[in-house]
């Protein structure tokens, strides 16, 4: 298995949480607080990783921008699932 804890470090990052909130940074370093995996962004911002939903390289990306993030299934006002409510009624 390859290694990637040192593959993105310096690299600009999106993070996307699980609940709809988003972070982004430079990744600084991956470490173990009390024996959970995180990251962390800009030197000082903490992000387990279980926690994370999707983690997007965007300086190494080069899609158009905002076309392909945030993922449309992150995104909470999408209005896809009161679409589906009313299609059910």
């Amino acid at each position: 298995m390859e290694d990637y804890t040192s593959k993105y470090k310096g690299e600009q990052v999106e993070v996307a949480l699980f609940g709809g909130e988003y972070q982004e940074g430079v990744l600084t370093a991956y470490c173990y607080v009390d024996e959970v995996a995180h990251i962390e962004l800009n030197g000082h911002i903490l992000v387990p990783l279980q926690n994370i939903a999707s983690l997007h390289c965007s300086s190494r990306c080069d899609a158009p921008q905002n076309e392909d993030w945030p993922p449309r299934g992150l995104l909470e006002d999408d209005g896809s699932d009161e679409d589906r409510a009313d299609d059910d009624s």
